[in-house]
């Protein structure tokens, strides 16, 4: 198992590909102040432009969102400034300590199925200022150019007049560059963390004509098992949301129930009208052998997309 080299934690070149495209992705949960939030910034420099996600969620709150689709494409890929949102990022040491801080005009929405339907909510303010520091071995994927770091998440997020204070609060962040075509596959994505310190990674891709691919890992105390098989089993609401997952990873035989605490979603649209609906959420988790935890899962849903709506 190869792994990423601190210059990987900066920009990269890009190809004629239209679909090229660069993203830094941060999250984090509380699940003592029933809080969780991701922030994701994506460059396509072949559209020049970029998206900003900045979410947070959980029960008895709105979901509040900074969120741009359309943003010009940055000179400088650290740091980003609209005339609504203003993001800086650096890995203040690679691979160990990365710092983000997002800050603007956002919605926040009671019902948070509103972003799959493109809906406006309610104006607000938000600020993240945070730092995710790593706690355990950074993971480069073997199929793509991408690797998966679990944190653990410190500083102060400001949102809707709540403050949020963040100490060593479980979190994930990843790298990822290379062609991405968001609607010409479906995936289910988990990072996870238990309490008796295991990390927990999972993709579950699913590809046009081909068998599913599984990609993660387990890891704990520095032992890190690379998973051959992750298998995805979820139900959605009538709302398109989701509400629970059921994830079996290989080897090992571990079997994971996740419980969904606060929704975070987003709606893609692509340069040519495709649309994908990517819910997002925190969880709650629970192990076959008994174990707990929390984090964030993502479910990338486009085929038979009108049979749904």
């Amino acid at each position: 198992m190869s792994a990423p080299a601190a210059a990987d934690e900066g920009a990269h070149p890009h190809d004629a590909e239209p679909l090229w495209s660069e993203s830094w992705y941060f999250d984090f949960v509380d699940p003592e102040q029933q809080v969780g939030g991701w922030i994701r910034l994506g460059l396509i420099p072949n559209e020049q432009r970029c998206w900003i996600q900045a979410l947070l969620c959980g029960p008895g709150m709105p979901t509040v969102a900074l969120s741009d689709f359309d943003a010009p494409l940055p000179a400088d890929p650290h740091r980003l400034v609209t005339d609504q949102i203003r993001v800086a990022h650096t890995a203040t040491a690679p691979l160990q300590s990365y710092s983000v801080t997002v800050r603007g005009a956002g919605q926040a929405y009671d019902q948070p199925q509103a972003l799959l339907q493109g809906k406006p909510g309610r104006p607000v303010e938000a600020e993240f200022d945070l730092v995710w520091t790593t706690r355990g071995t950074p993971y480069q994927y073997p199929i793509a150019a991408r690797y998966e770091i679990p944190c653990v998440v410190s500083g102060t997020v400001v949102a809707d007049g709540r403050t949020v204070h963040l100490e060593q609060a479980p979190g994930q962040r990843d790298h990822s560059w290379g062609t991405r075509d968001w609607w010409g596959m479906e995936w289910v994505w988990s990072a996870l963390h238990l309490d008796d310190g295991t990390s927990l990674h999972g993709l579950d891709l699913r590809l046009p004509g081909i068998d599913p691919i599984g990609v993660g890992y387990v890891q704990h105390d520095g032992e890190l098992t690379e998973l051959t098989a992750v298998t995805a089993r979820e139900v959605f609401g009538d709302n398109a949301l989701p509400i629970s997952t059921e994830l079996s990873l290989e080897p090992g035989g571990l079997v994971v129930s996740a419980a969904i605490v606060g929704h975070a979603p987003v709606r893609l649209v692509a340069a040519d009208g495709r649309v994908s609906q990517f819910p997002r959420a925190w969880a709650t988790v629970t192990t076959g052998d008994g174990r707990h935890g929390t984090g964030w899962l993502e479910w990338n849903r486009n085929s038979s997309l009108e049979e749904r709506q």
